[in-house]
Formats: structure tokens, C-alpha cells, sequence
């Protein structure tokens, strides 16, 4: 296995992505401030162009930097990081070098776009710092030490390398981190399972802090190695102490044509589906970063289950069938 039959595998899900369409959350629209694009550059020239999404009001807001699918960009993901936005986040989403909307053409691949995203991430936490000054409206009100890495397919894997989890790289003979300190909580949305020898068991064992793994029963079922069993293996690898697993039943990819896929028919149960994906990552996020005391308890109501308590907080949460 290859670095470009691993890019092949992650991006199959969004090869017909349609173009952005409107994707606005009407009860929450007035509690949030959108600025797009903000750039961040580095000394070597890089530039990457975000979307950040924040709320009108409130301090020691917390930062969630989300990595997009496979083709798809920063545009594409608006009802999930709106929704947290008007919850108290500042939602940093950048457009990666693989995006369709920067020319790249559908379908292709490139071995070198892994770690070209991971450099891209790496700038945007760099330049955290810098916030205020690129965004006026967040002097003051940001608090750096509680950072969330988040990501959807492609970007669930470049979130849970964030994170701390490891991979070998064949043309160097090595395992590489790219863990960044800064992160204090992942999450993988219909990421990815084992793919040896880049994605080793091993390579799981090394993601500590608290993980979310989302995943459909649906998602991608038609490919054996894309599908539910092995989208679901971070929750299944990582260290039990830190795993928490939702489950959606019945959902795709794309949560019934909610995310990113507008070309596909809508379905009927993608409202519930992410109503629910928003409040579970929601209360993850604050229960991960404590910066809630009800949160731990909501996400157990939530998944409706609640096991392994240590300290007074429940740790790990598995249901297999969240929506009847």
C-alpha cells in the first residue's frame, strides 16, 4: 500500500462533490460573526485561506481547527461549524491543496497531499497568537490552551494525527509524529481504520487525549475497506480510557446530503442526523475541555450509556443504534 492508494481510498467518498451550496442555521445566524477568508502565511511563503466562525459574544472561547474531506474545502461544512460557533467556539477551517476549488481536478490524487495538509494545520497552529491581529473582533477572547482537532474523512485522519497518533512512512522506514502539543481533544468524523503498513493498530495507541469517533452504518457500506467496520476502528484501537463512539443508525457519508454532498437526494432522517452529531460533539468538546460541568452528563444522556467513570467524569460512551 502507497501513500496514493491510501489518498485514493480516503478520497473515493467525495469524487462528485457538488459546489458549495447555502447552508445557513437561521436560529443561530445572529449569535455568530463569519469572516472568510482570513490567510495565514509563513516565512517560506505558504499560505493557506480559512474560514473562522465565532461567537458575537463571550470570552475564553476555546479553538476548533477542522480539516475537510478529501476535495471538498472550506465552504462545504457550514451547519456543523456555525453550530459551534453560536456554542461558544472559535471554528478555524482551512481550504487544503487538494481542494476542487483551487483547481484541483476531481478524482486525481497526489501522495504528498497528506503531509501537505498536516504543514497546513501545523501553520494555522503556529499562528494562533496572531488570531487577534488577523481577526479584531477575538482580541481578548480566545483561550489558546483549549484547542479541538476535528476533520472528516481525509481530515479525520489528519485530526487524529493532530492528535497524537502516528504513521509510518515506507520511503523513510520510519514511524513519524506529527502530534501537536497543543491539542487537547479530537475529532474523527467517518475517518479512517488500519491501512498497513501506513496505518498500523500500533499507530492508534499513541492518541491519548479524549477522542470522539462518529461514524453512519451506512457509510460508504459498498466498499469493504470504507466502511462502517472500518471507519468505526479509531474508537475500536485507541486507548479505552479516552475513546468515545457514536453511532449514527441508518446514516451515509454525508449525513443524508448534509455535508458536502448536495448533489446526492437528501434524506429524510439527515435533520436528525446532524441534530444529534451537533449536540454530542458539542457536549464531547465541553465535557474534553471542562468547560462544563453539566457537559459530562449530557453526553451520557445523549449516547445513553456510561461506563468507566474515573474522578466523578464518565470517560467512555458506546451505543451501537443512537436514532431508533
Amino acid at each position: 500500500m502507497t501513500w496514493r492508494a491510501l489518498f485514493l481510498v480516503l478520497s473515493v467518498a467525495l469524487t462528485s462533490c457538488a459546489d458549495s451550496w447555502s447552508r445557513k442555521l437561521p436560529d443561530d445566524a445572529a449569535k455568530i460573526q463569519i469572516v472568510n477568508p482570513v490567510s495565514f502565511v509563513d516565512a517560506t511563503g505558504l499560505s493557506v485561506a480559512t474560514r473562522i466562525a465565532f461567537p458575537t459574544a463571550g470570552n475564553r472561547l476555546p479553538v476548533v481547527l477542522f480539516s475537510h474531506g478529501a476535495y471538498s474545502s472550506k465552504d462545504e461544512y457550514n451547519l456543523i461549524l456555525d453550530f459551534w460557533a453560536a456554542h461558544g467556539y472559535v471554528v478555524i477551517a482551512p481550504t487544503h491543496r487538494d481542494s476542487t476549488s483551487l483547481g484541483v481536478a476531481r478524482g486525481s490524487n497526489d501522495p504528498r497531499r497528506f503531509v501537505w495538509r498536516l504543514d497546513d494545520m501545523a501553520l494555522l497552529s503556529a499562528q494562533l497568537e496572531q488570531l487577534a491581529a488577523k481577526v479584531p473582533a477575538l482580541a481578548g477572547r480566545v483561550d489558546l490552551t483549549k484547542v479541538v482537532a476535528a476533520g472528516h474523512s481525509f481530515g479525520g485522519l489528519i485530526a487524529q494525527t493532530l492528535g497524537g497518533a502516528t504513521y509510518f512512512d515506507p520511503a523513510a522506514g520510519k514511524t513519524v509524529s506529527r502530534h501537536d502539543a497543543r491539542i487537547k481533544a479530537v475529532i474523527i468524523f467517518s475517518g479512517a481504520g488500519r491501512l498497513p503498513p501506513l496505518l498500523r493498530a500500533e499507530d492508534f495507541a499513541t492518541l491519548l487525549v479524549p477522542t470522539l469517533v462518529t461514524v453512519g452504518t451506512e457509510d460508504l457500506k459498498q466498499s469493504a475497506i470504507s466502511g462502517y467496520r472500518w471507519r468505526r476502528e479509531p474508537y475500536d484501537l485507541i486507548p479505552a480510557e479516552n475513546r468515545y463512539l457514536l453511532v449514527l443508525q441508518g446514516a451515509d457519508h454525508y449525513l443524508g446530503g448534509l455535508v458536502c454532498r448536495d448533489d446526492l437526494p437528501h434524506a429524510a432522517q439527515g435533520p436528525q442526523w446532524l441534530s444529534l452529531f451537533n449536540e454530542v460533539t458539542l457536549a464531547f468538546m465541553d465535557a474534553a475541555l471542562q468547560r462544563d460541568s453539566s457537559a459530562p452528563r449530557r453526553l451520557a444522556q445523549l449516547l445513553d450509556r456510561t461506563a468507566h467513570a474515573k474522578n466523578g467524569i464518565a470517560r467512555t460512551w458506546h451505543r451501537d443504534a443512537v436514532q431508533d
